[in-house]
């Protein structure tokens, strides 16, 4: 007999009326989650935290009474055991920097397309549930496919338009397959693509940086853009 998996419980603190009511209708949209309290300031946030059991936080940073970095401090305090994603117009480096300090699952910068916050949910369901939760132990394996399928999915979310998931996917592998650098030609090649149109993908895999790049220079002719594969661990 097959059992029946419990649903996500979610808790959206969000002080905007309009934003708030977006959310929930995403979350409902994604299977597997269901809004169980919502909050339009920190303090009431807090509060419902301590009542509801919720499994996921949704965050907004500027809230008033206590705002959304004072919170992921309490929530640390206490050791609270909820996940958390931020979803919220601050976009600066130092704010940033200081969330993402305090591990939260994933960061949304407002305005966001429900592509993008399907990613967050889906990913935070079949990933951490799936490969973290279940067993007792987990290998370091579990892990490095936790983070790497974690930060894969959310990527591609954000795509710029006119590259393509598959595309990038291939281009990934024939830049892991490799033992050497490789030109944009070599990897157009490798895909059966132009090289204009390999460059933008190598150039996006440089700025999300999963890829290096280098300058070669040859005998004859303009030096010639080398790339490869940032592999897990190393030092940039």
């Amino acid at each position: 007999m097959k059992t029946e998996t419990k649903p996500i419980r979610v808790l959206i603190a969000e002080d905007d009326p309009m934003v708030l009511d977006i959310q929930k209708q995403f979350v409902h949209a994604v299977p597997g989650f269901r809004v169980v309290g919502t909050a339009q300031n920190g303090a009431k946030a807090l509060d419902l935290l301590d009542r509801l059991h919720a499994d996921l936080l949704i965050l907004d940073l500027y809230m008033p009474e206590v705002d959304g970095l004072e919170m992921l401090d309490r929530l640390r305090e206490t050791r609270k055991k909820v996940d958390v994603v931020i979803v919220s117009a601050a976009h600066e480096v130092a704010m940033v920097k200081d969330v993402l300090r305090y591990g939260v699952f994933d960061y949304i910068v407002k305005p966001f397309t429900f592509e993008r916050f399907k990613a967050a949910l889906t990913a935070y369901r079949d990933l951490i549930r799936k490969i973290l939760f279940g067993q007792d132990e987990c290998s370091q394996e579990d892990i490095d496919r936790f983070f790497l399928l974690r930060n894969r999915k959310n990527i591609l979310a954000g795509m710029p338009k006119g590259l393509n998931a598959g595309t990038l996917a291939r281009i990934e592998e024939i830049l892991r397959e490799s033992r050497a650098s490789l030109s944009s030609e070599d990897v157009a090649s490798g895909a059966g693509i132009s090289r204009v149109t390999a460059r933008r993908y190598l150039e996006y895999l440089v700025e999300m940086g999963k890829a290096d790049v280098e300058r070669a220079y040859r005998e004859i002719g303009r030096p010639v853009h080398m790339y490869s594969l940032v592999h897990p661990g190393k030092d940039n």
